[in-house]
């Protein structure tokens, strides 16, 4: 068996904050749920948007780190996913980012 960390990964310059947070709104999967590639692990958003942060691989989850409203840094694991080794990250990227909602437009410094 293999695992890896599900983490909040470096949002793009158009959900970036300057504080380089998210807020946990919820966890999609529970403890010892399994999962599979691309289905949806957690809920977090910060000021520009809402989004799903997506298991990279099929396995399950063995652990949970957060409460719900707890604010992460990018980079910091939210979960961890038990797999076989075969179906772990094949790049650096442990998690699949997808903008669920945008909240605000960030303003555009071009004139």
């Amino acid at each position: 068996m293999s695992y890896y960390f599900v983490s909040v990964p470096k949002l793009p310059k158009q959900l970036s904050h300057q504080m380089g947070t998210v807020e946990l709104v919820e966890y999609v999967v529970r403890e010892k749920e399994k999962v599979e590639k691309g289905q949806t692990i957690a809920i977090v958003q910060n000021w520009w948007a809402k989004m799903a942060l997506k298991a990279v691989g099929p396995g399950y989850v063995s652990k949970i780190f957060f409460e719900k409203h707890t604010h992460i840094k990018e980079g910091d694991p939210l979960a961890i996913v038990v797999c076989d080794p075969e179906d772990g990250p094949r790049s650096k990227e442990t998690s699949e980012l997808e903008v669920i909602e945008n909240i605000r437009q960030k303003p555009s410094s071009e004139k």
